[in-house]
């Protein structure tokens, strides 16, 4: 609630106030006692998540290339059931990381046994969990820092991992940390980063468009108490408040103005404003914000429902052939790539026979088929 008075009339508006301002992306490492952390207490993995979170496009376009670089599923060429392994699970969330914030971490399980020293499985690590411990004397990375929660360090107190060896050296569980290729140091970026903003701005008139659905049920209503001043303030905000739970119910929801004015005519009178319409900016920007990240994802439009004001469906059944092949080449391939030589290392100890691959959808494995490009 806010208040203003005037010499003639007392003024008490009720309703949500909503504000909301972009933050600069920060991709340098913060250094701390013990740790390096991608932004504050790892502030710019939850960046990148909230782009996901809010921007109907931006998660659209991630979920379907977490959908054609996983396709039916991690394989072993030779046949073996990998399952024991890595479950299918984790890898569609090492690539759900991997397209997200551009690397994933996994946790590698020794064996315990003696006679047989070589890693179990391999299980997933959620990377925005992770900050890394960097040896200065020695320049370089030797172990990872976990936290269920940075931002509450006190409650989810920071554990110590160490970094995959490729050999057993009495550690129980070791991380891989893999990253896209970057000229950061440390931490991973996405490749669609310089659509960051575009998917927050998207977000933010997702807001404002459902700021505005809710205006539009509870239109503003305007009590004018004529010859009404009350000279006692607290008096005049408990009958304010009564007024408004009159009109607007015990849930007190809507925007409601009373105003107390020393006039002489002696009536109450309540007027209803409607809002006004959407701006038509904020249409634009929509659609400004789906192609831009469209464009920011490497994404043929053709393949991504909604772009450029179309239905995502093409008639043209070449066009949606060509795209597709350019994905794969441009996009697919080289975060399939990323993924398996990541695993490629730990997989060698635990079968060097095993050859992993994803098993693609038919309609893909028919264009492959027939691809002779090179």
């Amino acid at each position: 609630m806010s208040t203003s008075n005037t010499k003639n009339s007392q003024v008490y508006s009720f309703g949500k106030e909503n504000f909301s301002a972009f933050q600069p992306i920060d991709v340098k490492p913060v250094f701390g006692r013990n740790w390096v952390t991608n932004g504050l207490n790892n502030a710019t993995f939850k960046i990148y998540q909230d782009a996901y979170d809010d921007s109907p496009t931006n998660a659209s376009i991630i979920n379907a290339y977490i959908s054609y670089i996983f396709a039916e599923g991690l394989i072993d060429k030779n046949g073996t059931n990998i399952d024991k392994y890595i479950s299918q699970e984790d890898s569609q969330l090492i690539i759900k990381d991997l397209k997200t914030y551009g690397g994933f971490s996994v946790q590698v399980i020794w064996n315990s046994n003696p006679t047989d020293r070589k890693p179990l499985r391999v299980e997933y690590m959620p990377i925005y969990k992770l900050g890394i411990n960097y040896d200065h004397e020695k320049m370089k990375v030797d172990g990872y820092w976990f936290s269920y929660d940075w931002n509450n360090r006190a409650r989810y107190k920071p554990q110590r991992y160490p970094i995959f060896s490729g050999r057993y050296v009495g550690n129980p569980l070791e991380i891989i940390y893999v990253r896209r290729p970057t000229s950061e140091p440390f931490f991973p970026i996405p490749d669609y980063l310089a659509g960051i903003n575009w998917a927050r701005m998207e977000g933010e008139i997702a807001n404002a468009g459902f700021n505005y659905f809710k205006n539009t049920l509870s239109e503003l209503t305007v009590i004018n108490v004529n010859n009404g001043f009350i000279d006692d303030e607290d008096l005049a905000k408990q009958k304010a408040d009564k007024m408004r739970e009159d009109v607007c119910g015990s849930d007190k929801s809507g925007k409601v103005l009373v105003r107390f004015n020393d006039t002489v005519e002696d009536s109450l009178v309540i007027d209803r404003i409607a809002p006004s319409e959407m701006s038509q900016h904020n249409v634009f920007y929509s659609e400004e914000a789906e192609r831009k990240l469209i464009v920011a994802h490497s994404a043929p439009p053709i393949l991504f429902t909604g772009s450029n004001g179309g239905t995502g469906f093409s008639s043209n059944a070449d066009e949606r052939e060509i795209a597709i092949k350019d994905l794969y080449r441009r996009n697919i391939n080289p975060f399939r790539l990323t993924f398996l030589n990541g695993l490629y290392e730990v997989f060698k100890l635990i079968d060097p026979n095993i050859i992993l691959d994803f098993k693609d959808f038919d309609s893909e494995e028919k264009l492959d088929a027939n691809d002779t490009t090179t």
